[in-house]
């Protein structure tokens, strides 16, 4: 009861603490009870070019770190081909039902896979736990982080108008985390390219907990701050969505996007049910940083 209770309340707190400063000063409280960075090697299923140092000073500068084209044209196949195998739903509904891809409905906006398929595919789990990139959010986060989601999923073109997280708006998940990102299609400017305000995850603008139209960001920052990500598939970028962000509305085609989420503590919002397997034996990964997703 009494766990409950807490993390009510540490829920509350970090969604209705918006200033900069403030969350910094929460971060530093919480630091102190969550285990201390540990130097991850062994794992680099991901071919990253640009060295650690150079996407960790990125992060804190602008939020965001690209790191360029990182999955191969099989390695992405492979991905796709083992989706297809897999149930996704419309999360917008009350009691969702499998979406039908090949005809997904005018009205059917996004379709998500279930975190506990996506990780019993082993590319996702070792893409998740990539050394390289569990030692720059380490150290972007402070502590050894917890791998809190895994989720993927499809938006769909020809929709009349934008919806939820199609809008700008910023990610209020845990204190401090980090979500990666791949494209897993080709993103141009009609397909659905996501956005990012750089520099935003440190600026004290625009705070509320609301989605924000273009022109409220645009008359706030730097136009030259705004990213519009058109990257071919198998690119991947790091950020800190605590930063002003969205996800474009499609005007043509579907886009398909995979994301692993990073941070201080398991989400409120997320239920986990760990699975009990001896993957993280097998494949020699962080028991505490997968302990979300599978146990022994």
């Amino acid at each position: 009861m009494l766990i409950k209770f807490l993390k009510k309340v540490s829920f509350r707190v970090h969604r209705n603490v918006h200033n900069v400063q403030l969350r910094d000063v929460l971060c530093a409280f919480f630091k102190v009870f969550l285990p201390k960075i540990t130097i991850s090697t062994g794992n680099t299923p991901l071919s990253i070019e640009y060295s650690e140092q150079k996407l960790l000073n990125d992060l804190n500068e602008d939020g965001f770190a690209n790191l360029g084209v990182v999955l191969s044209d099989i390695e992405i196949n492979s991905i796709k081909k083992k989706l297809e195998g897999l149930e996704c739903y419309d999360t917008s509904q009350v009691n969702p039902t499998p979406v039908n891809l090949s005809s997904p409905g005018i009205n059917v906006q996004l379709a998500h896979y279930k975190r506990e398929d996506l990780i019993e595919i082993d590319e996702i789990f070792a893409i998740a736990n990539d050394s390289r990139v569990l030692n720059v959010v380490s150290n972007y986060l402070g502590v050894k982080p917890t791998i809190s989601n895994v989720n993927c999923w499809w938006s769909f073109g020809d929709r009349e108008s934008a919806k939820d997280a199609q809008f700008y708006h910023r990610d209020l998940d845990d204190y401090k985390f980090v979500k990666m990102f791949f494209y897993l299609t080709d993103v141009d400017d009609n397909s659905g390219p996501h956005i990012y305000v750089k520099k935003s995850h440190r600026i004290n603008k625009l705070l509320e907990l609301r989605r924000f139209s273009d022109e409220e960001v645009v008359n706030t920052f730097d136009n030259q701050n705004i990213l519009v990500l058109t990257e071919p598939k198998g690119s991947c970028f790091i950020e800190d969505t605590y930063g002003i962000h969205k996800g474009q509305l499609p005007v043509k085609g579907n886009r398909l996007l995979l994301q692993i989420q990073y941070s201080y503590l398991p989400l409120h919002v997320e239920n986990y049910n760990p699975k009990k397997s001896d993957v993280l034996e097998r494949m020699k990964f962080d028991k505490y940083i997968n302990r979300l997703l599978f146990n022994d």
